[in-house]
């Protein structure tokens, strides 16, 4: 076989069923890899975490940050890859807690006693 007449069926019978099913074990994980990338990152913990979004509001202040961050008051936003659908690590903002409205009333009353 020359160098110039690669034929990519029969350069796969050179290779031995282990070397094979490892090769496709290898496409699986950057598979899982890419997938990975997609999720939402958090640099201050080095890991993978759940990210805010909105469903509600178009501008909500909330979408986009960091979710275990901002639990300790730490907010950041997150670099993720849209779109939304693709993630599995999503927090709605209205799920736990009614920020919305919450924030609404301290800035009623911010006015109130300004």
């Amino acid at each position: 076989m020359s160098a110039h007449n690669i034929n990519i069926e029969e350069l796969l019978k050179e290779f031995d069923p282990a070397t094979l099913q490892a090769l496709e074990q290898l496409a699986k994980w950057k598979e899982v890899h890419n997938e990975l990338l997609k999720q939402p990152f958090c640099h201050n913990r080095q890991q993978l975490v759940r990210i805010i979004i909105c469903l509600d509001y178009i501008d909500c202040r909330w979408e986009g940050l960091c979710y275990p961050c901002f639990k300790q008051g730490i907010k950041h936003k997150l670099l993720y890859t849209p779109p939304i659908e693709n993630l599995h690590l999503l927090k709605r903002c209205s799920d736990t807690y009614d920020w919305h409205s919450s924030y609404n009333e301290i800035k009623l009353l911010e006015r109130k006693y300004a």
